[in-house]
């Protein structure tokens, strides 16, 4: 038998391990006395089982990065052909939300340490990012973060504008992910930006973001999983929809299998009790989406927090317009329908029928949200060709994104009346 100690927030969980051909988690004794406790996911209750089988499996691949990402990374630290277990050894001192994974033997260090990281430093590691991907290009910290584009966790101070290295498994604040390094999907960082902002004034929950030019575009944006308390950063435990479906990454997208879903996430949602206010915000989601044309709002791409006091819907993350690059499929559809152009009113009322949701109401706030997404995105246009000077790159795709925008609102206008 080999296994890791799961931590969270320095106080020991579990253990994650694997024995007999099978992986395992099993609590911590000290855990299950802790005020405060919580479960690691709804398909491990709180006890002194041990849970065994493909839903353990699943839910630590999860933590993982995914596809090209992984597999530059496993090449740079020569663990090709490692197991998932071999991988989070090497990788989890670090994860998404509380989580941090250490041999039996360590303990989380007991100051949290970090070292200064200048836009010099950070320009020389985007340059050599093809060689050395980002999330292991600070050989004084092991990190995992989920998801394909290259991407690293940093200490970020807003008002200062300076950035910072964590050591060892110190928490970080913030991701940075700089343009992508798919020719196709060039430039993305103002994508994100721009949706982000163009999210949070249409009162999406999204978290702050910034951009910055070091001198290459970078999109920093706060990670809404860590929390500032007496000078130290908490973590908080979190979930992402693969992770509460019980399906591994290669099934984020419902085209994948139809394993995923927005009727299952619903479902999953409800059978956590969160609010009603999250049921809604989670409508607002699938709607935005639509209207800036995100190919690519996926499983993985919503997510719950977890405490003692139960599940509540993480603000929002990863929202581009991925249709500004050409894609037009969604990643989960809407009814039966499976391209933005092919949906219609009938597909959103096959939705709110698979869902439970009231299609009048439903209707209506897309309705509003369509009216009121052009004005506001001509200010967050605005903003950004104030403050950050779009190069001619990102000025084309800014275009782009204005097209697709102005589409999808007549679409919506076509279906529902204006």
């Amino acid at each position: 038998m080999i296994r890791l100690r799961v931590w969270a927030n320095a106080r020991p969980m579990g253990w994650f391990g694997h024995a007999a051909a099978d992986y395992f988690f099993e609590y911590d004794a000290q855990w299950l006395e802790q005020p405060g406790r919580h479960v690691l996911a709804p398909q491990f209750p709180l006890g002194a089982d041990r849970y065994t089988g493909n839903v353990v499996r699943v839910f630590f691949e999860n933590l993982l990065p995914e596809g090209e990402a992984l597999e530059d990374i496993v090449s740079a630290i020569h663990l090709r052909g490692a197991s998932s277990f071999e991988l989070l050894g090497r990788l989890g001192a670090e994860l998404p939300g509380v989580l941090s994974l250490l041999p039996a033997d360590a303990r989380p260090a007991p100051a949290q340490e970090y070292r200064p990281l200048t836009f010099e430093a950070l320009s020389h590691r985007l340059a050599e990012r093809d060689r050395t991907p980002l999330l292991v290009s600070n050989a004084e910290a092991t990190m995992s973060l989920p998801g394909a584009q290259d991407k690293i966790g940093l200490r970020f101070d807003a008002k200062q504008m300076r950035l910072s290295d964590s050591v060892g498994a110190s928490p970080t604040t913030h991701i940075l992910k700089p343009d992508t390094r798919q020719a196709r999907y060039r430039p993305s960082a103002i994508n994100e930006l721009a949706c982000m902002q163009l999210a949070r004034a249409l009162k999406l929950p999204v978290p702050d973001v910034w951009m910055l030019r070091v001198p290459e575009a970078a999109y920093v944006v706060a990670r809404y999983d860590r929390v500032l308390v007496a000078g130290n950063i908490v973590s908080l435990h979190q979930i992402d929809g693969c992770q509460l479906l019980g399906h591994g990454p290669a099934w984020k997208y419902e085209r994948s299998g139809g394993l995923v879903s927005l009727p299952l996430l619903v479902e999953a949602l409800r059978g956590l009790r969160v609010r009603g206010a999250d049921l809604l915000q989670f409508q607002r989601w699938v709607m935005f989406n639509f209207l800036i044309g995100n190919a690519d709002a996926h499983a993985k791409n919503v997510s719950v927090i977890v405490d003692d006091q139960g599940f509540r819907l993480a603000p929002f993350y990863d929202l581009l317009c991925v249709r500004a690059y050409g894609d037009t499929g969604l990643a989960l559809f809407i009814g039966d329908d499976k391209t933005f152009d092919a949906v219609g009113r009938h597909s959103w009322e096959a939705l709110c029928q698979d869902c439970g949701f009231r299609p009048v109401e439903t209707l209506e706030e897309l309705r509003k949200m369509a009216r009121a997404l052009l004005p506001a995105w001509q200010k967050v246009r605005a903003a950004i060709d104030r403050a950050h000077v779009p190069v001619e790159a990102e000025v084309r795709v800014l275009e782009k994104m204005t097209q697709v925008f102005e589409l999808h609102v007549r679409h919506v206008a076509s279906m529902l009346g204006g």
